[in-house]
């Protein structure tokens, strides 16, 4: 195949300022990463074999009792819920969404907002019972909402300010014997984040591949409570299988569960084994990387997008030293021009967008006066591509405008 594979299919790549989003094809992996998908692509394995030691990195690396690796953080979360519902019953494992007859079928859930996940939950079958976390008595009206059809509460991170705290609503949880699940797809950075869910006690976590962890788009993690995590794993996998000559007959054998299930909810998000591979390459140098110099590296980018930007009166412009929920990264913000001669973000990114070289921003989920520049997957050279185009966009609008 040609070196430039997407100008053969007649693709052109985009400057991505949006960041780690699915929309704009997550993170570019690192070469290592490459070279083991494409190396893992070269021999079979047994998918049960490559779970099992993808279970122990993942323990090792989050500190959570098991692991296993999913097709993407809303994959994980559909598992999490399965999981939840169905325990080690392999009649409801075998049914599901289907939830008749099936004891616990709701879960307690923040009122969905700008970052809008609930469905993956809602996939599993299971109802759910929508609660502002944010207000001043949440952790009262989370108890208030557990009955007997509670399966569990989910939590969504979505900055370093948590409402509620997560450590006590694990408490609140707990004192029910009730799971937590948290959604922490982009938790990181901070890197504290791929261990402290756990180190508060969150019984299932899931965890996006494809953002600053670096692995294959399509790539997620779910970790948490050992039991629980083997029902998530019999739910995805394919389940072709002899209770005598299983490859995990030792869950029978030991208790846990009766029989193999059939084909569970999460057959249709298997995971490849280069995939695999790719996750754990990845996860293995998440800790090995310099996160000091990456975080100085994206300053010094929004640096040149504000020093280049900032005397162009037709926008506002202006920069954040920390993303807008407190993550430790900088961005810039770009907002409708005030006077009459002023440019519209709206206008601006139509324009980004018609480039010969596509220039995406993240587009503001309230105002549609106001984007962002998000530098993480800005390639060098970038930034000072972005300031030239928006200079010419801007200067080619007056030139229309003037009589």
């Amino acid at each position: 195949m040609p070196a430039d594979i997407y100008a053969h299919f007649g693709i052109q790549p985009i400057v991505n300022a949006v960041g780690y989003a699915t929309r704009v094809s997550g993170s570019c992996p690192h070469p290592d990463v490459i070279a083991a998908m494409s190396a893992a692509s070269t021999e079979y394995v047994e998918i049960d074999d490559l779970l099992a030691a993808a279970d122990k990195l993942i323990q090792r690396c989050t500190g959570a009792e098991s692991g296993i690796v999913t097709s993407g953080a809303s994959a994980a979360l559909t598992l999490a819920a399965a999981a939840c519902l169905a325990g080690n019953n392999p009649e409801v494992m075998d049914q599901l969404p289907d939830l008749s007859g099936c004891p616990r079928t709701e879960i307690i859930y923040p009122a969905t907002g700008p970052f809008d996940y609930d469905h993956a939950l809602r996939q599993s079958g299971a109802r759910l019972v929508s609660i502002d976390y944010r207000a001043a008595d949440a952790l009262q009206r989370i108890e208030r909402a557990i009955n007997a059809h509670t399966a569990a509460i989910g939590f969504v991170w979505q900055g370093v300010e948590e409402r509620p705290r997560l450590a006590d609503l694990v408490s609140l949880a707990h004192r029910h014997s009730i799971p937590v699940i948290v959604d922490g797809a982009y938790s990181m950075p901070p890197i504290d984040n791929l261990s402290n869910f756990s180190r508060h006690g969150a019984d299932l976590i899931a965890y996006s591949g494809g953002k600053h962890l670096g692995g294959p788009q399509a790539s997620g993690i779910l970790c948490g409570r050992a039991d629980l995590i083997r029902s998530a794993w019999v739910q995805m996998v394919d389940m072709d299988v002899r209770s005598g000559t299983w490859s995990l007959q030792h869950w029978i054998t030991n208790g846990w569960i009766a029989r193999p299930p059939r084909h569970g909810i999460g057959r249709s998000m298997k995971i490849s084994k280069e995939s695999m591979i790719g996750l754990m390459v990845a996860l293995e140098r998440y800790s090995l990387r310099d996160h000091a110099a990456e975080e100085k590296s994206w300053h010094e980018t929004v640096d040149i997008l504000h020093e280049g930007l900032q005397d162009l009166a037709a926008l506002r412009i202006s920069r954040r030293d920390r993303a807008l929920n407190g993550q430790p990264y900088p961005l810039l913000q770009i907002e409708s021009g005030a006077d009459a001669d002023g440019f519209s973000v709206r206008e601006l990114i139509l324009a980004l967008h018609s480039q010969p070289r596509k220039i995406v921003l993240s587009e503001d989920e309230v105002s549609p006066d106001r984007a962002w520049i998000f530098p993480q997957c800005l390639r060098p050279g970038d930034a000072e591509h972005i300031v030239s185009t928006i200079h010419q966009i801007v200067s080619a609008a007056r030139k229309r405008s003037t009589p």
